[in-house]
């Protein structure tokens, strides 16, 4: 019988270790990416993202001041997102609604989050390497920022500052 216990006890022991490689080696860089961070920008998709690929936010304090800009205007913006950076089609806004069609380009998993005045008014999912989602916004004029709120993307460049005329 003590020859059955020495393999299996080793294995027993090594378990949990090649577990945790294996977990660590799926998750690449995040580790630390699906916590309460991704959480604010929408990226569980049961809680706040409709069943379609499309998500509407409006900021209440600019509905009724931009109506005439959102039926006159609606443009497509193509975002390509990478490692630690963010691609927009376009780089002149001004109010009305936008469809971000959002790819993710890298090896990395990354969202598209829409904030005004620190306050996120609009986000996508989080997107693994190589899939691409649509999300729709009204944009009042104002100052904008585009980010990824994965890990810590935002603060390695993945931002884009952006102004909306009127």
């Amino acid at each position: 019988m003590s020859y059955a216990t020495g393999p299996t006890h080793s294995a027993r022991r090594a378990a949990p270790l090649v577990l945790a490689l294996g977990i660590a080696l799926l998750s690449g860089c995040s580790g630390d990416e699906g916590s309460a961070e991704a959480a604010p920008s929408s990226s569980a998709p049961t809680s706040s993202a409709p069943t379609s690929s499309a998500e509407t936010s409006t900021p209440a304090s600019s509905a009724p001041a931009s109506d005439a800009a959102a039926e006159s205007e609606s443009e497509t913006v193509s975002v390509t997102e990478g490692e630690m950076f963010i691609d927009l089609s376009e780089d002149s806004y001004s109010a009305g609604t936008y469809t971000f069609e959002v790819t993710n380009a890298g090896d990395m998993p990354h969202d598209f989050v829409v904030e005004q005045a620190g306050e996120d008014v609009a986000g996508t999912e989080v997107l693994q390497p190589g899939e691409s989602t649509t999300l729709e916004v009204e944009l009042a004029p104002g100052d904008y920022v585009f980010y990824c709120s994965v890990g810590a993307h935002r603060a390695a460049g993945m931002e884009v500052p952006v102004t909306v005329g009127a």
